[in-house]
């Protein structure tokens, strides 16, 4: 029991400090996309923007013990919308249930839910692939008949990663609101307004956990800083026919769930910057930039990124990040990603895993990986974790997905040896 009480200040300093812990936005994808990216599995559909929602949602679903839905004919209305008037809109409500084999305030069990709205309008150019668009999205999350939503249960319970990332708490309001485009033949795409800028800094396809892997480890780089919901501007440039892409981005670091922080990026000189250069598999396919990550089925890059003192006193944090992910075959993708940093509260990580999509199931998708963090407090251990989930869609609208966490000398609680989290997650497209 002392041991855990003596590591209450470093525990509070996550509470408190970690960006990464702080709730993440759901997902997001492109809007217009290319016969090219239509041929991507529908495994590799991450949403973290409004159109990854957008898009995945009104995907095709099949295989076995399947039922048809029941929202045929709002489908169908909002089919004419978009058609008619170039407005997309969709939703969604999740709910998510962990149970944890221990909790140092005694909370097994942590509860959350989801609710989204997402939608998309072509301010100009309607159709085209010059289209100026603006994307908006309406959030609520909370904890059900729990006192912790899953993004605190399991830092409580002991880990260093959160075991379900963005389910965490905040009220209904705006969490997304920004103006996007692709312009010179998709040479060039840009983001401006209220953006979650893990969209845009080291994305990869698996990092959506409301429809694959729950945890932190496995859905954006432990070892960057980034900010969440704030406002800031991001870019991508395809210089070259050999899918070279350069991109980055500038963003306030002080994130507000459902506030508005175009204040805080003019009035204070204090910014989180990024530069990424690598290989992408949907280089001028006309993939909008926030859909350049989770669409990107064949990727290699290099991040780096930098955050200026903070008014606080938090120091200014610095590091590198590297991922890889690669199809085999139509219906598996492996990947292998790590990072680097200083200034952070995790300085080193490392993980790997793979992703299945059954051929007579394309909704269907099964996970597994394993990864390894490094806190920067010396006295504290490296944290191992192994996390395996299948999702299955009983309707084209709702699905279920049963995950399982082994995380071996979990840091935040030096007497365990082991911590088991187990969890299922539900959810209704609309």
């Amino acid at each position: 029991m002392d041991l855990k009480f003596g590591i209450a200040p470093f525990l509070l300093a996550v509470l408190i400090s970690s960006p990464l812990l702080a709730q993440q936005s759901p997902g997001q994808l492109p809007n217009q996309q290319t016969e090219k990216a239509n041929t991507y599995p529908v495994l590799l559909d991450g949403t973290l923007s409004v159109e990854g929602d957008l898009e995945d949602d009104a995907s095709e679903r099949s295989g076995f013990l399947r039922f048809d839905t029941a929202l045929a004919p709002w489908l169908a209305f909002k089919q004419t919308l978009a058609q008619d008037y170039g407005i997309t809109i969709g939703g969604s409500y999740g709910v998510m249930w962990q149970n944890y084999q221990d909790s140092f305030i005694g909370e097994q069990n942590a509860v959350g839910s989801k609710f989204t709205l997402n939608t998309s309008i072509d301010l100009l150019n309607r159709g085209q692939p010059d289209a100026l668009s603006f994307d908006m999205a309406i959030e609520d999350r909370r904890p059900l008949g729990t006192n912790l939503p899953p993004l605190w249960g399991g830092i409580f319970a002991g880990s260093a990663t959160a075991t379900a990332a963005t389910w965490g708490e905040f009220d209904l309001g705006i969490t997304q609101a920004y103006v996007r485009q692709n312009l010179f033949d998709n040479r060039f795409q840009y983001a401006i307004g209220k953006l979650f800028a893990p969209n845009f800094v080291n994305a990869y396809p698996f990092f959506d956990d409301n429809r694959q892997f729950f945890n932190q480890n496995f859905t954006t780089s432990p070892t960057i800083a980034v900010p969440l919901r704030g406002f800031g501007m991001a870019g991508a440039l395809y210089p070259t026919d050999n899918n070279l892409y350069v991109s980055g981005g500038i963003y306030t670091p002080y994130s507000d769930d459902t506030g508005w922080t175009i204040d805080d990026f003019f009035q204070r000189n204090q910014y989180f910057y990024n530069l990424e250069v690598g290989f992408s598999g949907v280089g001028g396919t006309g993939v909008p930039i926030q859909g350049r990550g989770p669409m990107d089925a064949n990727n290699y890059h290099i991040s780096t990124w930098y955050r200026d003192e903070l008014d606080d006193g938090t120091p200014e944090a610095y590091g590198v990040a590297f991922n890889a992910n690669q199809m085999i075959g139509e219906n598996t993708m492996w990947f292998l990603r790590g990072g680097w940093s200083r200034g952070t509260l995790i300085d080193r990580s490392l993980s790997a895993g793979v992703g299945y999509r059954p051929s007579n199931a394309p909704s269907d998708l099964f996970g597994f990986a394993v990864g390894w963090v490094r806190p920067s407090n010396e006295r504290l251990d490296s944290q191992y974790t192994a996390e395996a989930f299948y999702r299955f869609h009983v309707t084209p609208q709702f699905a279920i997905t049963p995950d399982v966490q082994l995380i071996l000398k979990p840091t935040l609680d030096p007497t365990a040896d082991s911590l088991w989290a187990f969890g299922l997650r539900a959810r209704l497209s609309f």
